[in-house]
């Protein structure tokens, strides 16, 4: 074999052993690290800081990494399973190198969010870790961060499972203003944070769910900084929430120190519809500051309001406009075709009707909204039912902020 031909079948391999598996068709590869580059740059432009660019490099050292955490069952940043197949290096840095990218600072962040794992492929699972990332407070610290220059996205799946991981890459020198999150009077905030690892609380002798972070970051290396005041209140009545106060001197994790942050972590998850106010003074390397903004978390999670036909009914149409109204919106490209039962047998997301008495899917046609959410969902069946048969209508769609709709309606077609 000559070396051309070597190298070829290399890559070959490589690239098969780097290519998501589906279980449906739905957005690319492609698709998804763009989209995982435009969130953080989403998030970096509420926060001032300038727009990243994606690198084919951390691109692949991502996806290889998710890939190897699935197929070998090993958790977190590092691969011990040198003689795997799907080994590709030990550390994100090592993962980085091996496919070109040179910056010598490189941090990695991980998540195993399934839900929409199954199914046809939309942005929910791109979008959930992103959430997820920006509401943990060590995974928040370098997406916002000056020091970022690069990203690279991956997502794997295998068996309704999936993993994400996003590389960052950049100038540890690199300094910039303050960030605050959640910034000035932002809406649809987080409530809890469910867990993180390393955990920023366990040194308080506290555990998860915890409320929803609050922080500041200076990204100043070896800054002196020292707070006389980090609170957080709730704005209509002034009542202090009691929480956990993260700093660079306190931080057994060092990343604080690393980031130059100050965090607030409430106690308990936060109320619904609830504005709060920060207030966190302090100097830092001599000079005063103090700041002072409100935020309002996010509604209660919603649900079916009402249905058309309504679940139990009888003497329905053989070929029924079938509507569902929600009392939150759902995000709309989570309204496609499941093959599963509306998900409900594993982590896809849309929506099904079958057949009741023998699980026989039946093809439908949904009416798709033009803007991002919807209150209202409209679908119907692309064949004429069959005469006085129980049928059912499950699905599993995202609200607004990433959280499943799980149900089902059932109606009896007429003789």
């Amino acid at each position: 074999m000559t070396k051309l031909a070597r190298t070829l079948g290399l890559a070959f391999l490589m690239l098969a052993l780097l290519t998501p598996a589906a279980d449906a068709a739905g957005i690319t590869t492609a698709q998804e690290q763009q989209r995982a580059r435009d969130e953080a740059n989403r998030y970096r432009s509420m926060v001032g800081m300038p727009a990243v660019s994606s690198t084919s490099g951390l691109n692949s050292a991502a996806i290889g990494h998710a890939r190897y955490v699935l197929q070998t069952g090993e958790h977190g940043h590092y691969e011990s399973r040198t003689t795997s197949q799907y080994y590709i290096g030990y550390a994100p840095g090592d993962r980085a190198r091996l496919y070109g990218y040179t910056n010598d600072s490189i941090t990695e962040n991980y998540y195993m969010g399934s839900l929409g794992a199954r199914g046809t492929r939309t942005p929910l699972v791109t979008d959930n870790a992103m959430q997820w990332w920006m509401t943990a407070i060590y995974h928040r610290f370098p997406i916002v961060s000056p020091r970022t220059e690069h990203v690279g996205f991956g997502p794997y799946y295998l068996n309704g499972r999936a993993v994400q991981v996003l590389d960052f890459g950049g100038d540890y020198n690199k300094t910039g203003g303050v960030t605050r999150w959640p910034v000035t009077n932002q809406v649809g905030v987080g409530t809890r944070l469910d867990g993180e690892s390393p955990s920023p609380v366990a040194q308080f002798g506290g555990s998860f769910p915890t409320g929803y972070p609050v922080s500041m970051t200076w990204y100043r290396y070896n800054a002196n900084l020292r707070y006389t005041q980090m609170t957080l209140v709730r704005a209509r009545d002034g009542a202090n929430i009691d929480g956990y106060k993260l700093t660079p001197g306190n931080d057994q994790t060092k990343l604080s120190y690393y980031s130059t942050s100050l965090s607030f972590i409430p106690q308990n998850p936060l109320a619904f519809s609830t504005r709060y106010t920060a207030t966190f003074k302090g100097s830092i390397d001599g000079a005063a500051f103090s700041y002072q903004w409100s935020f309002t978390t996010m509604p209660a999670p919603g649900r079916l309001l009402e249905s058309t036909p309504a679940t139990g009914a009888s003497n329905t149409p053989r070929v029924p406009n079938i509507s569902l109204s929600f009392s939150q919106p759902v995000r709309t490209y989570t309204l496609v075709r499941s093959p599963y039962r509306g998900g409900l047998d594993a982590n896809g997301v849309g929506i099904s009707l079958v057949r009741a008495s023998d699980g026989m899917e039946m093809g439908i046609s949904i009416t798709l909204p033009t803007t991002r959410t919807t209150k209202t969902v409209t679908f119907k069946p692309t064949v004429t039912l069959a005469p006085n048969t129980r049928y059912s209508a499950h699905f599993t769609l995202a609200d607004a902020w990433g959280r499943p709709y799980r149900d089902a309606v059932h109606f009896t077609t007429q003789p």
